[in-house]
C-alpha cells in the first residue's frame, strides 16, 4: 500500500516536471493556452489514475444496481479532436474581427490526422465602425465593388496558420 502511494506521488510529481518544463520551452503565442489545457489534463490524469484503476477492477456498479452496460458512441480522442478545431475555429474569428471585420461564420477542414488545415471557409463582411467616404456611382462603370478580395485576412492566415491561399474560401 506505502509503494503504491509512493509510486503515485513520484508519477505526479514527474507530471509536474515535464508539464514546467514544455510551458517554459514554449513561445508566447495563441496556441499556448491550447498547450496548457491538454497539460492540465494530463497532470489530472496522472493524479486520477489510482481512484480511476479502483473503480476500474474492484468496483462493479453493474453487480450493485443490476444495470447492464451501455455501449459509448463517441470516444475521448474524437471529442477531443472536436476541441481542438472549435478552439481554432473560435482563434481565427477572434483574429479577423480584430482586424475590424465582422464575421459571420468560420468553418475549417482538417485531415484525418487533425495535423494539417485542408480548408477554411470564411464569411467575413466588412466593419461597420468605420467611417468611409460615399463615392459618387457612376452608371456604365464596370468596376464592381464586390470584387474587394481580403488579402489580409488571407496573408495573416497564411502566416499563422500554415495554409495555402486555394485553401482558403470567401462565402
Amino acid at each position: 500500500m506505502i509503494l503504491k502511494i509512493k509510486v503515485w506521488c513520484e508519477g505526479i510529481i514527474i507530471a509536474i516536471i515535464i508539464s514546467i518544463i514544455i510551458e517554459m520551452l514554449l513561445p508566447e503565442g495563441k496556441n499556448k493556452k491550447y498547450v496548457k489545457v491538454v497539460i492540465g489534463i494530463y497532470v489530472m490524469f496522472v493524479v486520477l489514475n489510482p481512484i480511476l484503476e479502483i473503480l476500474n477492477y474492484d468496483i462493479k456498479f453493474e453487480d450493485f444496481f443490476g444495470f447492464e452496460e451501455v455501449p459509448v458512441s463517441t470516444s475521448l480522442d474524437s471529442n477531443m479532436r472536436d476541441v481542438y478545431v472549435i478552439g481554432i475555429q473560435e482563434s481565427i474569428k477572434q483574429e479577423i474581427e480584430e482586424m475590424g471585420y465582422i464575421v459571420k461564420s468560420v468553418s475549417i477542414n482538417v485531415d484525418s490526422n487533425y495535423e494539417n488545415i485542408e480548408k477554411i471557409e470564411l464569411s467575413v463582411k466588412e466593419g461597420q465602425d468605420k467611417i468611409e467616404q460615399i463615392e459618387p456611382i457612376i452608371i456604365g462603370n464596370k468596376e464592381n465593388k464586390s470584387d474587394f478580395k481580403y488579402t489580409n485576412i488571407i496573408a495573416h492566415l497564411v502566416e499563422n496558420y500554415s495554409v495555402s491561399e486555394d485553401k482558403i474560401v470567401f462565402k
